[in-house]
Protein backbone atom coordinates (compact mmCIF):
# COMPACT_ATOMS: atom_id res chain seq x y z
CA UNK A 1 0.00 0.00 0.00
CA UNK A 2 1.58 3.11 -1.29
CA UNK A 3 1.79 6.25 1.46
CA UNK A 4 1.62 9.92 -0.30
CA UNK A 5 1.77 12.84 0.91
CA UNK A 6 -0.86 15.88 0.95
CA UNK A 7 0.27 19.00 -0.14
CA UNK A 8 -0.51 22.23 2.35
CA UNK A 9 -3.33 22.95 -0.80
CA UNK A 10 -4.86 19.69 0.66
CA UNK A 11 -3.40 18.03 -3.11
CA UNK A 12 -1.93 14.63 -3.46
CA UNK A 13 -0.81 12.58 -6.59
CA UNK A 14 -1.99 9.21 -7.04
CA UNK A 15 0.42 7.48 -8.10
CA UNK A 16 1.28 6.04 -12.05
CA UNK A 17 0.33 3.01 -11.84
CA UNK A 18 -3.07 3.41 -10.16
CA UNK A 19 -3.73 6.11 -12.70
CA UNK A 20 -3.23 3.84 -15.35
CA UNK A 21 -5.17 0.84 -13.89
CA UNK A 22 -8.32 2.97 -13.13
CA UNK A 23 -7.91 5.11 -16.30
CA UNK A 24 -7.22 8.63 -14.44
CA UNK A 25 -5.70 10.84 -17.39
CA UNK A 26 -3.93 13.95 -16.28
CA UNK A 27 -4.83 16.68 -16.88
CA UNK A 28 -8.46 14.92 -16.26
CA UNK A 29 -11.25 15.13 -13.50
CA UNK A 30 -11.83 12.48 -11.03
CA UNK A 31 -14.78 11.80 -7.81
CA UNK A 32 -14.24 11.47 -4.44
CA UNK A 33 -16.50 10.23 -2.36
CA UNK A 34 -17.00 8.95 1.10
CA UNK A 35 -18.16 5.27 1.73
CA UNK A 36 -17.78 3.69 5.28
CA UNK A 37 -15.63 5.91 6.86
CA UNK A 38 -13.28 5.28 4.05
CA UNK A 39 -12.61 7.77 1.17
CA UNK A 40 -12.92 6.78 -2.13
CA UNK A 41 -11.35 8.24 -5.72
CA UNK A 42 -12.80 7.28 -9.14
CA UNK A 43 -11.70 8.21 -12.54
CA UNK A 44 -14.91 10.56 -13.90
CA UNK A 45 -15.05 9.22 -17.88
CA UNK A 46 -14.47 12.00 -20.52
CA UNK A 47 -17.53 11.82 -21.66
CA UNK A 48 -20.18 10.33 -19.16
CA UNK A 49 -23.17 10.80 -22.31
CA UNK A 50 -21.15 8.30 -24.29
CA UNK A 51 -20.10 5.91 -21.33
CA UNK A 52 -23.69 5.40 -19.98
CA UNK A 53 -24.73 4.97 -23.75
CA UNK A 54 -26.60 1.16 -23.75
CA UNK A 55 -26.78 0.67 -19.76
CA UNK A 56 -30.26 0.83 -19.78
CA UNK A 57 -31.60 -0.70 -22.53
CA UNK A 58 -34.72 -1.11 -23.32
CA UNK A 59 -36.61 -4.67 -24.92
CA UNK A 60 -38.59 -2.01 -26.97
CA UNK A 61 -37.97 1.63 -28.47
CA UNK A 62 -39.16 4.02 -26.70
CA UNK A 63 -41.69 5.16 -29.98
CA UNK A 64 -43.15 1.81 -29.90
CA UNK A 65 -43.51 1.89 -26.00
CA UNK A 66 -44.92 5.65 -26.55
CA UNK A 67 -47.69 4.39 -29.48
CA UNK A 68 -48.79 1.69 -27.35
CA UNK A 69 -48.95 3.84 -24.44
CA UNK A 70 -51.35 5.94 -26.76
CA UNK A 71 -53.18 3.50 -28.09
CA UNK A 72 -54.26 2.47 -24.33
CA UNK A 73 -54.67 5.47 -23.40
CA UNK A 74 -57.38 6.32 -26.47
CA UNK A 75 -59.14 2.92 -25.30
CA UNK A 76 -59.86 4.18 -21.97
CA UNK A 77 -61.23 7.63 -22.62
CA UNK A 78 -63.49 5.83 -25.54
CA UNK A 79 -64.73 3.10 -22.57
CA UNK A 80 -64.83 6.51 -20.11
CA UNK A 81 -67.17 8.22 -22.28
CA UNK A 82 -69.55 5.15 -22.85
CA UNK A 83 -69.59 5.05 -19.44
CA UNK A 84 -70.93 8.83 -18.83
CA UNK A 85 -74.58 9.33 -18.31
Amino acid sequence: MPIIRVSQKGQLVIPAYLRRKYGIQAPGRAVIVENDGKIVIAPVPSDPVGEGRGMLKAEKRLAETHDAYKREEGELEEIHEHNLP
